[in-house]
């Protein structure tokens, strides 16, 4: 029988837990030469980067914050920077809630549809602005691309095109191209003149959390590329992720693969891990009332509200409001939309002009639905209002973050249709 007090082996198994692992270890041992430390400094700038992320050294999580470390020391290095570890926490752990998380779409097709048109129009000044590159068949099978670059000609022979390319009806073939020089911020941008992406796919989102041991406060997420595609939690659940924090304080990013797989629900972690966190003092409508009292629009007041975050940039257009579901369409839209249509049951309704007091809600396919009608929801999204021949319809919102509050029912569940097979007849 092991000897010692209950304290003792607490305090022992306690001691254990927050040994950096063997594998860790080697690992750190096998980097350090590459960065110029000895081992024992890189142990300790090792446990150094676990505290400023608040999480223990025998979490998964802090291998992918040493990699990182290591990969911005030997860069640095490379480029002949000095060797100071202002990117030593390149990578921030989160930990929080998404209030809303836009369904990803194309941020390149609209660039894309621009260069068409304006080469439909007038293909010589297309291909002199730097909008296309024009590309010819040789007759060597290869192909000839031209284009205009600061204001120069130029022109290359290559053996494929790229992705990108269009082929019109009539045979010509024309290659849309980043013509942005420069960023609002006044940065260069490294595509310039380089052909776009056939798509580039981004997901955006609004957090509400801390980066390691930070504040807690509202972050615009960003994510490109499939791991973007693939990042889905869910609205109002407590996660924690890894994420690239941006220079003005106020913007994360996702970062390739790692930010997708290091998503994990607090709910599935373990009380006694050093990453969970007790969330029961958290109230989630009270912070929203709090930290977004600004955005909070009753439904009476969406059209007004419509017009008067137009001048808003997109990312601070959402609001947020509330209703009774009165309605649900879960047959999805040819983008994947379900419809729910909801009402403020205490607001007073004004028949004699024509109010009907509902508003449709587009809620994209990644939103579970799982109340029914006469249920309380929390919307978040970004209002639209159509102008027709008829006039100006009502406010409609394009939900990011839903939030069911009184649950009644559940949502009644559409199965794909099927073909009747006449084969037999």
């Amino acid at each position: 029988m092991d000897g010692g007090s209950i304290i003792v082996k607490k305090k022992k198994k306690e001691s254990e837990k927050n040994m950096i692992p063997e594998d860790m270890k080697n690992e750190i041992e096998n980097s350090a030469q590459y960065i110029n430390m000895s081992v024992e400094e890189a142990m300790a700038k090792f446990e150094e980067i676990c505290a400023e992320n608040g999480i223990s050294v025998d979490n998964p999580i802090a291998k992918g914050l040493w990699r990182n470390y290591v990969a911005n020391v030997r860069r640095n290095n490379n480029a002949n920077k000095d060797g100071s570890n202002n990117n030593d926490s390149y990578y921030k752990n989160a930990f929080g809630f998404f209030i809303s998380l836009d369904a990803p779409r194309d941020t390149l097709s609209w660039n894309r549809n621009q260069a068409k048109e304006e080469f439909l129009r007038d293909s010589d000044n297309a291909l002199e602005r730097g909008i296309v590159a024009v590309a010819n068949r040789t007759a060597t099978e290869k192909w000839a691309v031209s284009r205009y670059h600061n204001g120069k000609y130029e022109e290359k022979i290559i053996s494929e095109l790229p992705e990108g390319a269009e082929t019109l009806e009539d045979g010509r073939i024309y290659i849309p191209l980043d013509n942005t020089a420069t960023y609002m911020t006044g940065g260069k941008n490294a595509n310039y003149g380089k052909p776009l992406a056939k798509e580039l796919m981004r997901r955006t989102g609004i957090f509400y959390g801390s980066l390691g041991n930070g504040e807690m406060k509202t972050y615009f997420f960003s994510y490109k590329n499939q791991p973007g595609v693939d990042f889905i939690p869910n609205t109002f659940e407590f996660v924690h992720f890894l994420c690239v924090e941006g220079s003005n304080g106020t913007d994360i990013y996702g970062a390739k693969d790692l930010t997708l797989n290091s998503l994990t629900l607090n709910t599935d972690l373990d009380p006694e891990s050093e990453v969970y966190r007790d969330t029961s003092n958290y109230d989630i409508e009270q912070i929203l009332m709090s930290q977004f009292s600004d955005k909070l629009v009753p439904l009476v007041d969406l059209d007004r509200a419509h017009i008067e975050r137009q001048a808003l940039p997109y990312k601070e257009k959402f609001i947020i409001t509330d209703g009774m579901v009165t309605n649900m369409n879960m047959t999805p839209s040819s983008n994947g939309n379900r419809i729910i249509n909801i009402t403020d049951i205490d607001s007073t309704m004004d028949y004699e002009n024509g109010g009907d007091g509902i508003t449709t809600c587009w809620i994209p396919g990644h939103i579970n639905l799982d109340f029914g009608i006469g249920s309380t929801v929390i919307v978040v999204g970004r209002s639209s209002q159509r102008t027709t021949d008829e006039g100006v319809e009502d406010a409609t919102i394009n939900v990011g973050g839903l939030l069911c509050t009184v649950k009644t029912g559940s949502a009644v569940e559409v199965s794909p249709p099927m073909e009747e097979d006449f084969d037999w007849f």
